[in-house]
């Protein structure tokens, strides 16, 4: 009873299986990614996690390949950048002078200089002589004075006014010491990306420059032994107008304004000397291309505290490219130099 009723039906079911072979092929709809913009869904899109944030103050330079990490550990020790630009512009004697102790038998390492507050502005260190670079040696108790002194000050923690006082101290004809006869040189070094820093390995002491070049000095004498700086022996001629101020020089790439004075503060009333270890490529005037002179009232405030007029490098380097034809070295977009801090 079934049979005609089923033959019936085929014509049908075999057109309709024709008309489905025939039709186009529509593949699957694959589901699209998540959006990745503002829009995406939170339970999709992942955030990396935050890096930890270091503390300016306690930030370290990477070692040199091959090199062993230097433990900082001393507040003097950590290299850290400025915490402000402008230092204050009152005089004020706020800070005390306290005494690290050194390795026996070095004696004291260094002195640093701390505000009430705790803040370290400052650190010095001297070289009493019975070396190369200072033959006699100094005995107080027989008036004897012989002495190198370097001190590294950053007041206020600030950019402004970070800088390098060294003072040659020697005899006149008649074996004495006068205060108005010391030879001061102060120097200011650029780009000012640190404050100074001072740590001690082993039989040296390792000082970090605001460009972030270094000095080694040696830990017991205070001698300069390698880096961007060099010095010559003090001067001991008793002549105080023959005798020559300190021989110290700036041999790296960064900038550096010098003035000297004898028994007087050398920022103010001289002439100081901008020299740079960059000079442009491009110019033709020989040792002129790296260096130029500069009357000190244009760079430092002659009263009250005495500040150095540009408290930011960009200021500086405007002022450099229009009065020396030269500007503070860059690194991208920074004023910096390519150093171990980077």
């Amino acid at each position: 009873m079934l049979r005609p009723t089923i033959m019936a039906l085929l014509p049908g079911l075999m057109t309709a299986l024709l008309l489905a072979a025939c039709q186009p092929f529509s593949p699957a709809k694959i589901p699209e990614a998540p959006p990745e913009g503002p829009e995406a869904s939170p339970t999709i899109k992942i955030e990396p996690p935050p890096e930890p944030q270091v503390p300016a103050a306690q930030v370290e330079a990477p070692a040199k390949p091959g090199m062993v990490a230097i433990p900082r550990l001393l507040p003097e020790s950590i290299v850290g950048i400025p915490e402000k630009d402008l230092a204050s512009r009152r005089l004020e004697y706020n800070t005390m002078i306290s005494s690290r102790p050194g390795e026996p038998p070095h004696g004291a390492a260094w002195q640093y200089r701390n505000t009430r507050q705790g803040q370290i502005v400052g650190f010095e260190f001297s070289n009493y002589g019975g070396n190369r670079i200072l033959p006699p040696r100094r005995d107080a108790a027989k008036n004897q004075f012989f002495t190198r002194d370097f001190q590294f000050r950053f007041d206020d923690r600030a950019r402004q006014d970070v800088h390098l006082l060294v003072v040659d101290w020697a005899a006149s004809r008649d074996k004495q010491f006068r205060l108005s006869e010391l030879m001061n040189s102060l120097m200011h070094f650029f780009p000012r990306s640190y404050l100074p820093a001072i740590v001690n390995v082993k039989n040296r002491n390792l000082v970090t420059l605001p460009t972030g070049e270094e000095v080694e000095f040696d830990a017991k004498t205070h001698e300069i032994l390698s880096g961007v700086l060099s010095e010559a022996p003090v001067d001991l001629n008793p002549d105080r107008a023959a005798r020559k101020f300190p021989g110290v020089d700036y041999l790296g790439k960064g900038v550096l304004v010098r003035a000297n004075a004898r028994g007087t503060d050398p920022r103010i009333g001289t002439t100081a000397i901008i020299t740079t270890g960059s000079p442009p490529q491009d110019c033709d005037k020989g040792i002129d291309c790296g260096r130029c002179q500069v009357p000190s009232r244009e760079l430092w405030e002659q009263t009250g505290a005495v500040r150095f007029k540009f408290s930011t490098d960009l200021d500086f380097d405007r002022f450099l490219t229009t009065r020396c034809g030269f500007g503070l070295p860059t690194t991208g977009f920074e004023f910096r130099i390519a150093s171990r801090l980077q």
